[in-house]
């Protein structure tokens, strides 16, 4: 077996900075797998899931809503339990070679991000069948991955993956509206001890990319320009990364 580089997840990419709002349900299943992992299929709560025969929850939705933020928050706790577990992130899959799936399905959690990287390779599709039919037999791993595409997408060119991944539970992860964008900025600055003054909120929000993921590299690099200024974040501070003045 091939093991992946070491990855350094997030850390500040936990179920507490995650904003729920519209996907109350799945942060509620997965905090109930992790807890219950690696005894999952004993925990009444996962009934629905423990009567799969394939154990596979597929976190579904565009890019930059928090599918990613919620697999990190899994492997944290899972982590913090010593739980064995792996996390993927299949946009490297190029990087690798295919038996990097062999003995997965030993494990407690396998974590597998953007597997629609791979549609439409062949033999990357054919591994992560091969994988699936393991954990089907071994009936010990819990399988949770993101895409962007649906299992019935024909992108996957294979007819059995896309069998397969429909076995599996979907959950929609929902785009956050303007509100919850505002908590989960407040929140990541909280968590960086950043004092962000409401107008500087504001601003950032009204004059900044919209999706998550370009709001939270702002953060970080505001965080840092914070340090090294010796100031507090203001609005002057946030025009200047934004290149606004």
């Amino acid at each position: 077996m091939q093991l992946p580089l070491p990855v350094t997840l997030p850390v500040d990419e936990n179920f507490d900075s995650f904003v729920t709002t519209g996907n109350e349900e799945v942060v509620s299943v997965l905090e109930q797998i992790v807890d219950a992992l690696p005894l999952w299929r004993t925990a009444q709560e996962l009934g629905p899931l423990t009567s799969l025969q394939l154990p596979l929850l597929t976190l579904l939705g565009s890019t930059a809503v928090g599918k990613s933020h919620l697999l990190f928050a899994a492997c944290h706790q899972l982590a913090g339990k010593s739980v064995n577990h792996l996390y993927l992130n299949l946009n490297d899959h190029k990087a690798w070679s295919l038996d990097i799936f062999e003995g997965l399905e030993n494990l407690s959690l396998i974590a597998l991000d953007n597997i629609h990287a791979i549609a439409g390779d062949m033999h990357w599709e054919e591994a992560l069948f091969d994988l699936l039919n393991r954990v089907i037999e071994t009936k010990q791993a819990m399988v949770i991955c993101t895409s962007h595409l649906g299992p019935s997408n024909p992108a996957f060119v294979l007819p059995d993956l896309r069998s397969r991944l429909a076995w599996g539970v979907i959950y929609h992860v929902n785009q956050l509206d303007d509100n919850g964008r505002e908590e989960a900025v407040r929140l990541r600055a909280a968590e960086r001890g950043l004092k962000l003054s409401n107008q500087a909120l504001q601003f950032l929000l009204h004059h900044s990319e919209r999706d998550l993921k370009s709001l939270m590299s702002l953060l970080a690099r505001l965080d840092t320009r914070s340090l090294q200024e010796q100031k507090r974040l203001s609005v002057g501070m946030v025009k200047r990364e934004l290149n606004l003045n």
